[in-house]
């Protein structure tokens, strides 16, 4: 973990914005690539728990071996998830925030966590999930598998929004129509490059 003078508070909430490093076998992030659209607290958190983290709109086109453990995206094109994909070392893990597509501006990234999942699975990905981020990203307090509808429910249940409870409500309904995905506010979807042949040998 790189060391930077941070008061507890702001260590504490910089941990909470990387809350989903606990969705990994091994919470340590490694070598990261933060590419494409970013987020300004992502990155600061991505810099203190990362051992090494490469910023930009695409990582270096010059290195010879994909060398990455975690490439991290948002509301990334298909294209990105490609370039991602090259990055990622054998068995390093790809992990895109997904803001609500009804609600975003940019058609290019207008899919839903499981469409980003499908997307993953078609590039060879395995381990493939998707979450709900709730209430948002910057402050998670839950985060659970997109498509377990109780434990969305209940989640859901400790937000104030009028929108919330509207969801709240229709969450089961949601879930098992696969729709769940277009009306939360913040998911995720997460998937691992498959080993090698070489280096699973």
């Amino acid at each position: 973990m790189q060391v930077e003078a941070v008061s507890h508070d702001a260590l504490l909430q910089a941990s909470r914005r990387v809350d989903w490093r606990f969705l990994l076998p091994r919470p340590e992030l490694g070598r990261v690539a933060c590419m494409g659209e970013t987020d300004p607290e992502l990155v600061r958190s991505l810099r203190l728990f990362s051992s090494e983290l490469t910023a930009s709109q695409s990582p270096a086109a010059d290195e010879d071996e994909p060398s990455y453990d975690l490439v991290v995206l948002r509301n990334a094109s298909l294209g990105e998830l490609e370039a991602a994909r090259s990055r990622l070392r054998s068995g390093g893990w790809l992990y895109v925030e997904v803001d609500n597509p009804l609600r975003r501006k940019r058609a290019r990234a207008a899919r839903s966590a499981r469409g980003y999942a499908r997307s993953l699975r078609r590039l060879g990905f395995v381990d493939v999930d998707a979450h709900v981020h709730w209430p948002d990203f910057a402050s998670c307090r839950a985060i659970v598998p997109l498509d377990a509808a109780a434990a969305i429910r209940h989640g859901l249940a400790q937000g104030q929004r009028s929108r919330a409870r509207l969801v709240t409500r229709l969450a089961p309904a949601l879930a098992a129509t696969r729709q769940l995905a277009l009306f939360v506010p913040c998911a995720s979807a997460l998937g691992r490059r498959p080993p090698d042949t070489k280096d699973a040998g």
